[in-house]
């Protein structure tokens, strides 16, 4: 629902950056995604479009990260297996 109400403005709005960071730092913290997500659900239901964008993005990113993360170590365990 965040991205229905919000332009493409994405980090250069500044509620945006914050929560984005927040979510961010939340998770280097030891906050899980599941967390995360409901905590942007919260956001949802209170309206605060900006602030769940910044949180989605954050999910988003670290999601990505995660993906990549397995796929290297995939592709090590394999390279390990040819050897």
């Amino acid at each position: 629902m965040c991205e229905k109400r919000i332009s493409n403005e994405g980090l250069d709005n500044e509620t945006i950056r914050e929560f984005y960071n927040l979510a961010v730092y939340d998770y280097e913290r030891g906050t899980e995604i599941d967390e995360l997500k409901l905590i942007l659900y919260d956001y949802e239901d209170k309206e605060m479009y900006l602030e769940c964008a910044g949180i989605k993005l954050a999910i988003e990113y670290i999601e990505f990260i995660i993906l990549i993360e397995l796929i290297k170590y995939k592709n090590n365990i394999d390279d390990n297996e040819r050897d």
